[in-house]
């Protein structure tokens, strides 16, 4: 079976021999990806950093102890199995035979090594003792207190394995997985060639360069014109023809997340009525037929849909009402003024609204568009990388759009930031996978519904341009995920 595998770990690597590897392409054993910012010189250096462990792009070459499945349970990876020998015990049966790209054997060192340092998922780590070997096979993950999850939280793009007294930025970069890397260029390139001696499904194309395109436009563009085999394509706008597109199922959500600090002059939206105002007033299957070009499904919940099973009937679709929207700012005294925008006591009704390079301009228009309808005023600030977006988060907002990635197995990964300690606690207690779907269904039933802490706008699919001869499946719903092994070209 094929392990769904982890993400890239490099420092600036030599040079992979003459030429342009950018220039390879289906016909000569390259196949060419462009994908989005590089954000891995911004994660930090040597055995503490994050860099390479999680980011816009996953080229396969580490991997955690499992992996992450298309249906958001977990598989087995580098561990072929494991079981819980006591109530805060889950013992790990490794794969035997597996080798590093150095040909260093893989075993039970390497295991303890990586998950005793610092840097790795607070999610797991919050419970976590120790890590220790029981043989050269087997490994031992115990815990402060019981965690029924653990299995599913070591599927996190942040738990890769490496060697042993190693790290995620070696040079050269050492991993399990099915492709080593020849080269790294920071936010230009990064090449990986097959590994022949993997133990899983052998990559199908030789050589993959990965280019560093923060333009979605100009990577769609880039096959459009022969610049590129494949191309991460973001989804706001068409993709030029005849260019085809193929779409994973939903695995990231785009939501409008509200200031959680309230500090003035972002303390607005601590009002429960504006709140619920912005929430009335956002046009989700506007959002998806106009934004993101009908790729996805409007907004409901704070995981992709299918994370939360039958529990997600409990979260009611949220509603759109720009009429209740005004009555609701009516009745708390918000009142439209001359040009249109609300006011009380000598204050506008202006929010400032701010998004990541992962978030088009589209999206930030269409929130500014429809709470202008209703008298809020909204100020943008669209950032095109990185840092730029979190110098507009330090320096205070009232609204943050975002897109966040179900990258964990744990279906109430990605709303445990807005459980009580009971909430973590009984999630990490619950017996089944249809309790914890039940629990993380009505965390966001009152995120949601109740309180409109969080505004879904929508689920969307990852999507792929693809050039003539060239063939990517199956395809991963959660993209820091997907399996380049499952690239092809003829």
């Amino acid at each position: 079976m094929a392990l769904v595998v982890l993400v890239l770990v490099a420092a600036a690597c030599g040079g992979g021999g003459g030429g342009d590897p950018g220039l390879a392409g289906p016909g000569d054993g390259g196949v060419r990806v462009a994908v989005g910012e590089d954000i891995w010189p911004l994660t930090g250096r040597g055995p503490s950093s994050k860099a390479f462990a999680a980011g816009e792009v996953n080229v396969n070459v580490y991997e955690p102890l499992v992996a992450l499945a298309p249906d958001f349970t977990v598989r087995p990876g580098l561990a072929e199995r494991w079981e819980l020998v006591e109530p805060t015990t889950w013992r790990f049966f490794l794969r035997p035979g597996v080798r590093f790209h150095d040909g260093r054997p893989f075993g039970a060192d390497d295991v303890v090594w990586s998950w005793s340092r610092e840097f790795l998922p607070t999610s797991v780590t919050r419970n976590l003792s120790a890590v220790r070997k029981v043989d050269d096979l087997t490994v031992d993950f115990v815990l402060s207190a019981p965690n029924l999850r653990l299995p599913e939280q070591l599927v996190h793009p942040e738990g890769p394995i490496v060697p042993r007294n190693g790290h995620s930025d070696d040079q050269p970069p050492v991993g399990t997985g099915p492709f080593r890397v020849v080269e790294y260029v920071p936010r230009q390139r990064v090449v990986v060639e097959r590994f022949d001696g993997y133990w899983g499904e052998r990559a199908q194309v030789e050589r993959v360069t990965f280019r560093f395109t923060p333009d979605p436009a100009e990577r769609a563009e880039a096959v459009a014109g022969g610049g590129a085999d494949v191309a991460a394509v973001a989804p706001f706008g068409p993709v030029p023809p005849p260019v085809r597109v193929v779409r994973a199922p939903a695995g990231v959500v785009h939501q409008v997340v509200f200031n959680p600090a309230g500090m003035a002059p972002f303390d607005v939206t601590a009002e429960p009525a504006v709140r619920r105002a912005v929430a009335l007033a956002l046009d989700r299957h506007r959002y998806v037929a106009e934004v993101l070009g009908g790729n996805g499904e409007p907004g409901r919940w704070l995981s992709p849909p299918a994370v939360l099973g039958p529990s997600a009937a409990l979260v009611a679709p949220p509603g759109h009402d720009p009429a209740e929207a005004r009555a609701v700012l009516d009745e708390a005294g918000w009142r439209p003024g001359g040009d249109g925008v609300r006011a009380r006591g000598g204050r506008r009704l202006t929010l400032t609204a701010i998004a990541g390079p992962a978030m088009g301009e589209a999206a930030l228009r269409f929130v500014q568009s429809q709470l202008q309808a209703v008298g809020i005023e909204v100020a943008v600030k669209k950032a095109s990388d990185t840092v730029t977006y979190r110098e507009h988060r330090d320096r205070g907002y009232d609204l943050d759009l975002t897109a966040p990635n179900q990258n964990d197995a744990n279906p109430a990964f990605l709303v445990t930031g807005r459980a009580t300690e009971a909430q973590l606690q009984e999630i990490l207690a619950a017996p089944t996978r249809e309790d914890v779907q039940r629990l993380a269904a009505q965390i966001t039933q009152a995120v949601v519904n109740e309180e409109h802490g969080v505004v879904p706008l929508a689920a969307v699919s990852r999507a792929y341009a693809l050039a003539e001869g060239v063939e990517l499946a199956p395809l991963h719903p959660s993209a820091i995920n997907q399996p380049w092994t499952a690239l092809s070209s003829r």
